[in-house]
């Protein structure tokens, strides 16, 4: 079992720990507001009143846990010293919500393993999914990576997969198909499928090359 500790229980922070919580992971949340934790209390492993800058609090709960997500929305300052002192801790995977790209770098330089922009990244899959009638869905992977979901477009419909060869002509990959009737997934599909109508592509690309494909 996930052994978590989300530090922070604000919207983001609250969110992370109920779904790794529903999922069967052990989670313990720590946050120096008691009516953030009043909601949280039934539903996660421990809901504790404190504030996590105080490192012997910290080495207290961090012990035995797999991964550590502090989400400690404005309080950037706060989030820098926690993130320190987890490094110093030898944690194994850190996961920081930052509010800024300096922000952010600030917290992959003292050790920080992951960064996320919760805010910024929902902002770019609202704005792709406007912009782009076809877009269902967007998952930034990285700065280089987005995954997409979108309809398949009306020229593809008929087509097999080997004969658009939409690597070497967009510069994307085909992870898989589903079907928006059925919700079946077909992973890494055949060269050989032909789309059909009710088809959903799900493929990986650089940005760029997805904003040129759609």
């Amino acid at each position: 079992m996930l052994q978590a500790l989300v530090i922070g229980a604000g919207n983001f922070g609250a969110t992370v720990a109920l779904e790794m919580a529903a999922k069967g992971c052990e989670v313990v949340v720590i946050d120096n507001d008691h009516e953030h934790l009043d909601d949280l209390r039934d539903k996660v492993g421990r809901a504790i009143l404190g504030d996590a800058t105080d490192k012997m609090l910290l080495e207290k709960f961090v012990k035995g846990m797999d991964v550590v997500v502090v989400s400690l929305g404005e309080k950037v300052d706060a989030s820098v010293l926690i993130t320190h002192h987890l490094h110093e801790m030898g944690m194994k995977r850190i996961i920081t919500k930052a509010t800024s790209k300096d922000h952010g770098e600030i917290l992959k330089i003292i050790g920080a393993h992951e960064v996320v922009f919760p805010e910024r990244d929902e902002a770019i899959r609202l704005v792709s999914t406007l912009v782009s009638p076809n877009i269902v869905d967007m998952i930034k992977i990285s700065e280089d990576f987005n995954v997409v979901e979108a309809a398949v477009p009306q020229e593809f419909i008929g087509k097999k997969i080997k004969d658009l060869d939409v690597r070497k002509k967009h510069g994307i990959q085909v992870l898989a198909i589903k079907n928006a009737l059925s919700g079946k997934v077909n992973v890494l599909p055949d060269p050989a499928y032909a789309f059909q109508a009710d088809d959903i592509m799900i493929v990986i690309g650089d940005p760029e090359n997805l904003s040129k494909a759609k």
